[in-house]
């Protein structure tokens, strides 16, 4: 019993001791997205003999994954990037 209470309190005591020794202030740092270039990616086709715009994406991929569904319906597709 006297055991359980000795090990209970150095369990304890060693707790909040690690506690009391972890850094209040901690700096933030603003986020790096590398990916973030402020870029936008135009999606054209091919109608008629002129290029109209099908969408504008912030998103490489999202491009791409527009003009492959052009592509697929059988338009001449070209992405810009702005």
């Amino acid at each position: 019993m006297i055991r359980k209470l000795i090990l209970s309190a150095v369990l304890s005591t060693a707790t909040l001791g690690g506690l009391a020794l972890t850094p209040v202030t901690a700096v933030a740092h603003p986020s790096v997205d590398l990916h973030e270039h402020h870029h936008r990616f135009e999606v054209l086709y091919l109608h008629c003999g002129q290029w109209l715009l099908h969408g504008t994406y912030r998103d490489r991929d999202d491009a791409r994954r527009a003009a492959h569904h052009l592509r697929h319906h059988g338009f001449e597709v070209k992405i810009n990037r702005c």
